[in-house]
């Protein structure tokens, strides 16, 4: 192991004894205490949102899964129908396309043709319909997962903004005892090292 591995640690890590190695464990418990004091005030509203999300969120999935056998049977449904009329005016039917039969078509040995025709063309079009129904429910799961995230971040973000107020902060310090206890040997380890230049530090 190189002395430089050796000076940070196996991982690059500050060790004992080395500067900025306390300042670095007191940051550490502030940053925690800081954390669990936000959540412990956001734990109420964050309950009710993920509450309030879960019931829409579970009724949505259960759209999707009665969406997801209405489309497998209306596929059924509508190949069932492409191949009824295939098998009257084959050269009319293809993968991806139906074609309506000519006037001559609609007689004689093919009379008839047009009704499978609609028939088919019906299913194909209830069939897409009911695909892009579940495909734009899927989305807002989606979204509303991404939204639902969005507002848990934005409701700690936004007291954590009110922490870096003098005036918030000191709310806080009032109120949680630990975070106090964490802030306080955290300034206090500061405002040592400001005293030794070498070692300097930003203001906390």
């Amino acid at each position: 192991m190189s002395d430089e591995l050796d000076r940070f640690g196996s991982f690059g890590e500050l060790m004992p004894g080395q500067a900025g190695f306390d300042e670095a464990i007191a940051q550490g418990a502030y940053d925690f205490a800081k954390t669990r004091f936000v959540r412990t005030l956001t734990g109420d509203g964050v309950a009710r949102v993920v509450e309030h999300a879960a019931g829409r969120r579970a009724k949505l999935r259960a759209e999707i899964d009665n969406l997801r056998m209405l489309v497998r049977s209306r596929h059924e449904a509508a190949v069932e129908l492409a191949r009824a009329y295939g098998a009257i005016l084959p050269h009319r039917v293809g993968k991806t396309w139906i074609q309506p039969p000519t006037q001559l078509e609609k007689v004689g040995a093919n009379h008839g043709s047009e009704r499978f025709y609609k028939q088919a063309v019906r299913a194909a079009k209830e069939y897409v319909e009911i695909r892009d129904l579940l495909a734009k429910r899927r989305d807002q799961l989606v979204s509303m997962e991404t939204d639902l995230r969005e507002a848990l971040d934005n409701r700690e973000a936004a007291l954590i903004r009110q922490m870096e107020s003098p005036r918030g902060l000191q709310t806080a310090l009032q109120r949680d005892p630990l975070l106090n206890v964490a802030y306080q040997k955290l300034k206090a380890l500061r405002e040592d090292m400001k005293e030794h230049p070498a070692d300097g530090v930003g203001d906390l």
